[in-house]
């Protein structure tokens, strides 16, 4: 199941970036730069019917590369899943919601996975909030 998700965000990352001509994210270059790691980014990804943000998701199978980036990103190994508002410039850096871009990052531990989801508006806080509550299983 987890393969089949970064294979649809794949497909989906790459008829998104060809269809529109851009980069990849500063998050995305970040990432798929570290060995042992998958990366996929999916621009536009929707939330709801009119709400849209671009996430970029990184997974792993390999022990030391989770490690490295559990590290890296202060995941506490004991907890199961987390989620935290992020500088967009630096995941790490934990912050509060002030109305500016940032990143909601959520980690699961138990399946290796860590979402970035680049959030620029309120509506869009909002909705993925709301997405998490009733989409997602970490």
């Amino acid at each position: 199941m987890k393969r089949l998700t970064i294979i649809i965000l794949m497909l989906t990352a790459l008829a998104t970036t060809v269809g529109c001509g851009s980069g990849r994210s500063e998050i995305y270059k970040k990432y798929a730069s570290q060995p042992g790691l998958t990366v996929a980014e999916v621009r536009g990804f929707a939330l709801s019917d009119s709400v849209l943000v671009d996430v970029v998701l990184v997974e792993t199978d390999d022990e030391e590369a989770w490690q490295q980036l559990a590290q890296a990103l202060d995941i506490r190994i004991d907890e199961g899943s987390t989620s935290w508002l992020a500088d967009p410039t630096d995941p790490a850096a934990r912050t509060t919601w002030t109305g500016n871009p940032v990143l909601r990052v959520v980690a699961s531990h138990n399946r290796r996975t860590v979402g970035f989801y680049s959030i620029d508006s309120e509506v869009q806080y909002d909705a993925l909030i709301d997405y998490q509550l009733n989409n997602m299983e970490i």
